[in-house]
């Protein structure tokens, strides 16, 4: 698997160099003597690096140079045999797929649990497709259950894992309790790499990102809310940061979305193709994903430029327009979901219900229809929570809320909902005011843009040349534009639920 021209015993010892803190020996095909031979030479500098050497399956080697332990499978030796060949004080770590295979392993005493595969790999054969990250929490929050303290179970996931997608895992893995998977297996992403140092390094800053980014949010009273509210609504008017918002947005909008953009105070592009989107990454602030107009080619370029932001810590919004109404829309935001790390979800009632899973509210085209949730504050907590993101629903009092945290925002016209795009220009105020402080409190950046963009929209529909929606869309962009630091602390009507 090593690169030509390097060895593995190279590849171990860069790797290490760049921050890898356990080495797991994996051959599956190689004799017991070669074998030997090949552990002895890696331990020789795990040894000197004081890193853990684990053998995978295969106890006899380990036994044969004394490894710091073993990792085995579901088809291998039995956890209880393992125990009692290497004795009470070898790692022992075992593969599960499944809350049952978890909790015997638990139970037996293992050391730690592999979970996966959380991707796709080519790496091992497995008997179980995929779980995602979703799937993952899912075994990690059971053996967390059965797992008795003080001797609480550490875990891992396996399968597909690289620097792009490595903190959104370990972000959306954690249980809802806060606590946190304790890394990541690594394979293909180090070892196939032209330079496994920096490869490992890179890995490491991501992980240390979503260490610090990672569990539940903090709480936080009002007081603190509108003091950093207002502080970001003003250090967007100061003008002495212009974010850069990219857009990969619908076509119908498009026009509506930059304007609004830089009315806002920001810098709009426009750029969808597949090609452009490494290279936008490393300047871009905020990513507003829309697929109102969904075509295939547009989700080739919204996955691509998603990839990317997240390997440079980029703040995605992704607007799910009418995602509850077609099967296709539906795969095609649940794969994003899966597979990207998402900082805000906007959508209205019906698009958030087709997120929670709810049949109290329908998507009809792009709009939301029903009677309305029986409890809107729970299901944008439920939804929030699901996918370790903020979630904004939007509707005639609008929510947002980060899990722990829950807002109601009574700001808004009427007017807005006749006027195509003015949820769409939603997702824009959302990118424009989140990237300050999409790390330490994103909640804090959504609720400053949904204030700002609602604000505007009662100004604009109060002006006496607003004759209906025609004149409100350009007095809407004119008082966006127009909107002061004095107006928005004096008009922003929002509460803590």
């Amino acid at each position: 698997m090593v690169p030509a021209g390097k060895t593995l015993a190279e590849t171990v010892d860069q790797a290490i160099q760049g921050g890898v803190t356990i080495v797991q020996l994996r051959e599956k095909s190689a004799d017991t003597g070669d074998f030997i031979a090949t552990a002895r030479t890696v331990q020789s500098i795990t040894r000197k690096a004081r890193v853990p050497l684990l053998i995978n399956d295969r106890i006899d080697v380990a036994l044969a140079i004394d490894a710091d332990g073993v990792h085995i499978g579901q088809d291998d030796m039995p956890l209880s045999e393992a125990r009692r060949l290497l004795g009470p004080h070898k790692i022992i770590g075992v593969s599960v797929q499944t809350c049952e295979e978890a909790e015997i392993a638990v139970r037996g005493g293992a050391d730690y649990l592999g979970i996966g595969t959380c991707y796709s790999t080519n790496t091992k054969a497995v008997k179980v497709g995929p779980q995602g990250p979703a799937g993952i929490r899912a075994v990690w929050e059971h053996a967390l259950k059965v797992s008795e303290p003080p001797c609480k179970v550490r875990a891992v996931t396996i399968g597909g894992v690289n620097q792009y997608n490595v903190a959104h895992v370990l972000n959306y893995a954690c249980a809802v309790n806060g606590t946190c998977l304790d890394g990541v297996a690594i394979v293909s992403a180090i070892m196939t790499a032209p330079d496994p140092r920096l490869a490992a390094q890179g890995l490491q800053q991501q992980i240390n990102t979503a260490r610090q980014t990672s569990g539940l949010r903090p709480k936080y009273d009002i007081d603190h809310v509108s003091q950093q509210v207002a502080a970001v609504f003003a250090q967007s008017k100061a003008g002495s940061i212009t974010p850069l918002v990219q857009h990969i947005t619908n076509s119908v909008v498009i026009n509506d979305c930059a304007n609004a953009c830089l009315a806002l105070g920001g810098s709009p592009i426009m750029a969808a193709d597949v090609e452009e989107q490494a290279d936008l990454a490393q300047v871009v602030n905020a990513l507003v994903i829309n697929i109102g107009t969904l075509a295939t080619e547009q989700v080739a370029g919204m996955r691509e430029a998603m990839r990317h932001a997240n390997l440079h810590q980029t703040p995605i919004i992704l607007d799910p327009v009418a995602v509850g109404a077609t099967t296709h829309r539906m795969q095609v935001i649940d794969e994003m979901i899966r597979d990207f790390g998402i900082c805000v979800i906007k959508g209205n009632a019906g698009e958030i219900a087709a997120l929670a899973g709810s049949a109290e509210m329908k998507m009809r085209g792009v709009d939301a229809v029903g009677t309305g949730f029986a409890d809107p504050v729970a299901v944008v907590k439920q939804v929030a929570l699901c996918h370790r993101c903020v979630v904004v629903m939007t509707g005639v009092v609008d929510y947002v809320s980060d899990g722990t945290n829950t807002f109601a925002v009574r700001n808004g016209h009427k007017l807005q909902s006749v006027i195509t795009g003015s949820g769409c220009m939603v997702g824009t105020a959302l990118g424009t005011f989140i990237h300050s402080v999409a790390k330490e409190a994103p909640v804090i950046g959504a609720l400053t843009g949904i204030l700002a963009i609602n604000i505007a929209a009662e100004i604009a529909a109060n002006r006496s040349d607003v004759q209906g929606p025609g004149t409100f869309r350009a007095a809407f962009i004119d008082s966006m534009h127009n909107l002061t630091t004095e107006q928005f602390n004096a008009h922003t009507n929002f509460s803590i639920l």
